[in-house]
């Protein structure tokens, strides 16, 4: 204890003795390099492969896709500046004329072909196979048409196609990125460090502004925060712990702007487990956990209370879902019927034990120890394992876990809940990582794939919803709202519900002198 208060205490002066200290020195927004603060390093830098969060948004940086997003998640050009469906089974592409990759090789049909084709390869294990197993060919007509063939209607079609496009012939080569097309490319990429970018002039849509870019990755989030401090980190999104916000705040060289969240943390339960695979218990845990307090006190309100994994500001979310409250009273009832009684009433005994698996971010960890408590409330042990975040998140995909928490980030289409929870989407071929399998989600999501009306898909989704809170095969939080901590001489970037790294393109630096001097909400 005397440790910690005597750290409470010597913190400010030592953070100001860092500002200080970097106010005598030059930082990288002096010489026009924007500095990214990552909270974790990503498992891959392949788009065929990708899934963790850090991989995917340095790929929003440096590798073009056919369709892009717009900040309500629906499709806009990217490589392709237009495109048509004459049927339901035939989306026609046309590519942009003069694209070229970072390397200055053309970009052409053939090149979408090889990414699409090598995804689908079953040799090759991309997890994103299952996406696009309704491809029953793609033609390329000519460098700049594409088309695809597919076996049976598919309304997210479109959103499936952003992917970032890759040479023909590109090898997976591990943590080695293949080369894009995107605004800045890779120069150099080192898992325990950083990524360096550089600004490519021939980006189809003009130069980005900023013409340096360095991704850190720094899992400490104290480090975080005094990097920013000092200025050798001058841009994190969602990087910044709640408690720290206030002191990055007042009026000074950092701007604090606060816009709507898309991203989703859920409890995810092993259905393989014997205790787990039984529903009343996957409820008593959700009846225990205090989601509200968790809210106020960790994320000081900057949070959203959710009972779906599909953003509250998706057009298929079901605003009636019933949601979980907090009742232990409840919960101990349903591990007694469960068969799980209390061994020795007010003892020190467990119902029964649980080991629950997150990343070493900060905040994490502070959220599942709070969890871990109010489980014990009910007679649970939990016993934490905070893991590095690639070794979590391969235990997470190979299903080597009881309880876990992550974040879905990024979701643009309701077939997530294919993705995620159909009986045939385990690793590698989707996102069912617990072993969940319902006939009734089966039949409605492979359902609202062939349905090309957004209002049949919207109810067939509700009832998905409506299962999935009856059966809770994870259990949603909440969703965070989107903070950015930056360098105020940095302007341009556009907050997005999905935590999108894409705007990054449009940034530029100001001077001082004409610098906002504060930042504000979105």
């Amino acid at each position: 204890m005397l440790r910690i208060t005597r750290l409470s205490v010597l913190f400010p002066a030592f953070l100001a003795f860092l500002t200080l200290a970097a106010c005598s020195q030059k930082l990288p927004v002096d010489e026009g390099r924007l500095v990214i603060a990552l909270p974790g390093a990503p498992v891959n830098v392949d788009p065929r492969v990708a899934t963790d969060a850090y991989g995917e948004q340095i790929l929003q940086m440096t590798h073009a896709s056919l369709v892009g997003r717009d900040a309500a998640g629906e499709p806009i050009p990217d490589l392709a500046q237009r495109w048509e469906s004459p049927d339901p089974l035939t989306y026609i592409f046309h590519l942009r004329p003069g694209l070229r990759f970072h390397d200055g090789r053309p970009l052409t049909s053939a090149d979408v072909r090889y990414t699409f084709t090598w995804i689908l390869d079953s040799a090759n294990r991309s997890p994103h196979r299952g996406m696009y197993r309704h491809v029953a060919a793609i033609e390329t007509p000519d460098p700049q048409g594409v088309v695809f063939r597919l076996s049976e209607p598919f309304a997210p079609f479109l959103s499936t196609m952003v992917r970032g496009i890759v040479p023909a012939g590109s090898p997976a080569r591990g943590y080695a990125p293949p080369v894009g097309a995107g605004p800045y490319k890779i120069d150099d990429l080192s898992p325990d460090g950083e990524a360096v970018l550089s600004a490519y002039d021939g980006y189809y849509g003009g130069p980005p502004g900023i013409r340096a870019v360095t991704v850190k990755f720094v899992p400490d989030s104290n480090v975080r925060f005094l990097e920013l401090k000092m200025g050798s980190v001058n841009f994190t999104l969602n990087g910044v712990d709640p408690d720290l916000l206030p002191a990055a705040s007042p009026p000074g060289r950092l701007v604090v702007e606060e816009g709507p969240g898309g991203n989703v943390t859920y409890l995810g339960f092993n259905l393989r487990d014997r205790a787990l695979s039984d529903a009343r218990v996957r409820r008593a845990i959700a009846l225990a956990i205090d989601r509200e307090t968790i809210v106020r006190t960790i994320w000081k309100g900057r949070a959203d209370l959710v009972s779906s994994i599909l953003p509250p500001g998706s057009w298929a979310h079901d605003p009636d879902l019933p949601a979980a409250p907090f009742d232990p009273a409840r919960a101990r009832r349903l591990l007694e019927e469960a068969g799980f009684p209390d061994p020795d009433g007010d003892g020190p005994l467990p119902r029964l034990r649980l080991t629950y698996k997150t990343s070493q971010n900060e905040v994490r960890r502070r959220v599942a120890t709070v969890i871990q408590e109010q489980l014990r409330q009910i007679g649970i042990s939990v016993e934490i394992q905070s893991l590095e975040w690639g070794t979590f998140f391969s235990d997470i995909k190979k299903g080597n876990f009881q309880i876990y928490s992550l974040t879905w980030v990024g979701i643009a289409d309701p077939d997530i809940f294919h993705h995620a929870f159909h009986s045939r989407s385990a690793p590698p071929d989707g996102a069912n990582r617990g072993g969940y399998a319902d006939t009734g989600v089966d039949r409605l999501t492979e359902a609202a794939r062939r349905e090309s009306s957004r209002e049949k898909r919207r109810e067939m989704y509700r009832q998905v919803q409506r299962i999935l809170a009856r059966d809770l095969p994870v259990f949603p939080l909440w969703a965070s709202r989107n903070l950015l901590v930056r360098d105020r001489r940095f302007t341009g970037f556009l907050l997005t519900p999905d935590e999108s790294y894409a705007p990054v393109r449009g940034m530029r630096i100001v001077p001082e002198r004409s610098a906002p001097p504060t930042g504000g909400r979105r």
